[in-house]
């Protein structure tokens, strides 16, 4: 059973989950980054650089928006 300090927080995070317009949960697998490898070497071969010279920005633009879903 939940003490009354508990109950308080849970319905606090309940609120605010309401207010976002969800529910907040606990991701239940890190967040893998998952990255364009052929638009990425592509790059490079224009910039003459090696994928290990790309700066953090550069990185970036090769990020995938959605994950992908593997089955």
């Amino acid at each position: 059973m939940l003490s009354e300090k508990e109950k308080r927080g849970w319905d606090a995070i309940d609120e605010a989950a309401v207010q976002a317009g969800g529910y907040l949960a606990k991701p239940t697998r890190p967040l893998i980054v998952e990255y364009d490898y052929r638009a990425m070497g592509k790059h490079c071969k224009e910039q003459n650089i090696s994928k290990i010279e790309l700066s953090e920005e550069e990185l970036k633009m090769f990020e995938y928006s959605e994950p992908l879903i593997y089955a």
